[in-house]
């Protein structure tokens, strides 16, 4: 939406096609978009419902006459690459922002046998591909895809300002107001529950120490996808009361505050902004060694990295930060590559670049 409203500020006419998924995440403003298509993408390439979005988007396209066609999400840019092959050839320019190839160090080999040929082969009908992590950048150039230029970008950009260092007076207003003590140590993981998010580590993690720091806590704000199962787990792990699925939220930098540490137990990421704005905030981060989470933790020199599945060494870090605390930290100049304003200075650049060349 930024890079939206930069558009039309400067002049442009913006359509949008999407499934609609508002109602489950309330209070995105679409006001900016000038003309909005429903397209019934479906995440999994096995849908038939995605042979319904493409002749959909094939003729939204057709008949748009876009100077520019900007694609996101693996199958979203599958199907619109294919549905943009003729536009493209009337001198449309198309761009896929890669949130994160599927085929990625440590993916299981199904990914790499299904998503890698589908990928390589439609880079020819990529004019610009935006990698936004350096290992799918070095992967794309490594494995010569033929789109006609590869860039890497820090993210889809996050409005700092938004965040900041709280001081330990602010945090205990906060805490007091939400119904969490001072002497509670919380941990959050702002996140899907999801397969991919991959709770079930923290909860483990958890259960290794819940009788040497009971005052450990777990928020986990995001879409209930797996919550009853997840529930269960917290339930027979004997840890329910130190895990609070909170539902999604918009109000995560208020959660930020009241929080000690971030958490992230990710299976894979592209740059997430979770943690991003974690470290906006000046919080130490506990997260998976895993592209884009590794990215961030390193760049802003903060936190602590641990292999995939290691609950138990997550535990340890966990106890570490409870129990020794973490440093204070007094500014968060690293992180400001990640700053909205630049990426979109950055993406406006790309689009004008395109439509020139």
């Amino acid at each position: 939406m930024p890079v939206i409203r930069a558009l039309k500020s400067a002049g442009h006419e913006v359509h949008a096609a999407f499934k609609d998924n508002s109602a489950d995440k309330q209070g995105l403003d679409l006001s900016s978009i000038d003309k909005v298509f429903e397209i019934p993408f479906e995440r999994s390439p096995f849908k038939p419902q995605n042979i319904r979005a493409y002749k959909e988007l094939k003729k939204v396209i057709d008949e748009g006459n876009y100077d520019i066609i900007h694609c996101h999400t693996p199958m979203g840019a599958v199907i619109t690459r294919l549905a943009a092959k003729s536009a493209r050839k009337k001198g449309s320019k198309v761009i896929y922002t890669a949130h994160g190839f599927h085929f990625y160090k440590g993916a299981p080999k199904k990914n790499w046998l299904m998503f890698y040929p589908v990928e390589k082969l439609l880079s020819k009908h990529t004019d610009l591909l935006i990698t936004i992590n350096q290992e799918d950048y070095d992967l794309a150039v490594r494995k010569k895809f033929k789109m006609g230029k590869i860039v890497k970008i820090n993210g889809v950009g996050v409005d700092l300002s938004k965040f900041s260092i709280s001081t330990p007076e602010q945090q205990k207003i906060l805490r007091k107001e939400c119904g969490f003590g001072a002497d509670n140590f919380i941990m959050l993981y702002a996140a899907d529950l999801s397969e991919r998010k991959n709770q079930p580590m923290i909860f483990k993690a958890i259960a290794r120490i819940k009788n040497e720091l009971p005052n450990v806590i777990a928020l986990l704000p995001g879409q209930p996808i797996l919550r009853d199962k997840y529930e269960k787990q917290c339930d027979d792990l004997g840890i329910a009361d130190r895990v609070q699925f909170m539902g999604y939220r918009r109000d995560i930098d208020k959660l930020l505050v009241i929080s000690d540490c971030v958490i992230s137990s990710s299976r894979q990421e592209g740059l997430p902004i979770n943690l991003i704005e974690a470290a906006a905030s000046g919080k130490y981060i506990i997260s998976t060694d895993v592209r884009g989470s590794a990215d961030v933790v390193r760049q802003s020199g903060y936190g602590a990295l641990v292999k995939l599945n290691d609950d138990a060494a997550m535990a340890e870090e966990i106890k570490k930060a409870c129990i020794k605390g973490v440093p204070t930290r007094q500014q968060v100049d690293e992180i400001k590559v990640y700053d909205e304003k630049s990426i979109v200075e950055t993406v406006m650049g790309i689009y004008k670049e395109a439509l020139n060349g």
